[in-house]
């Protein structure tokens, strides 16, 4: 079983249609469970009409979310995805967001999002949901951990021989990465989830039992990407 680590948020239906979810996390479950992995995410979500829609969502697209929590406190994150003409309304090497906001999960590339206070992980709440998933052979990082966080993964995936993969972000605070993990440096942008996906298939792999250099190649073959391991 692979667990990923990342808050999703949810894209409203157009009428008609059927809310989705969205996110990095999302888009690596998604790459796993196209491989044919078991997937539970680990995350947290608002205790809101959102988050009702955002969980019956990842019900809907296969991905397990027994360890994703509530938090009454914070309101689900709303991330509609932007329309065509509005990528080409920005700049050239723009982003579309000031990245000292306090914004929902990284995701799509073009996922506008809600400006207001989000769901966070924190070190307690990942040593509840590793406990309670005992059973996983690899752990992806998805998102930004404090250090504390950080270490709590390391220390699980160290105690039950786990493979641990930690995604880092292009323009991040420099990573101590722990001991034995893999790191995967996001693109700046990635519009179709391609990268989400790439990790995906690497998480299936590695819990296949694919060796980590061969499950690495066979996942990124024809990307054009290149990896950054620790």
């Amino acid at each position: 079983m692979i667990v990923i680590i990342g808050s999703p948020s949810l894209v409203p239906a157009d009428p008609g249609g059927r809310s989705t979810a969205a996110g990095r996390a999302i888009e690596v479950a998604r790459g796993a469970t196209a491989a044919g992995a078991q997937v539970q995410l680990v995350g947290k979500v608002g205790d809101d009409p959102a988050g009702d829609a955002l969980l019956l969502a990842l019900a809907e697209a296969g991905i397990g979310h027994v360890a994703v929590l509530r938090d009454p406190a914070r309101p689900t994150p709303v991330a509609p995805i932007a329309s065509a003409d509005d990528e080409a309304m920005l700049p050239d090497g723009e982003d579309d967001q000031d990245e000292s906001e306090t914004t929902a999960p990284a995701g799509p590339a073009g996922a506008g999002v809600t400006h207001e206070p989000v769901p966070t992980i924190d070190a307690g709440d990942l040593d509840l949901a590793l406990r309670y998933l005992p059973d996983h052979a690899v752990v992806v990082v998805a998102e930004r951990l404090e250090a504390d966080a950080l270490a709590v993964v390391a220390a699980d995936c160290s105690y039950v021989a786990a493979a641990l993969v930690v995604i880092v972000e292009p323009r991040g605070e420099p990573l101590v990465a722990p001991p034995g993990a893999t790191l995967l440096e996001a693109p700046r942008s990635d519009p179709d989830g391609v990268f989400g996906h790439m990790v995906g298939r690497f998480a299936a792999a590695l819990d296949r039992g694919t060796p980590g250099g061969q499950a690495l190649a066979e996942a990124t073959a024809g990307t054009g990407w290149q990896p950054t391991t620790g």
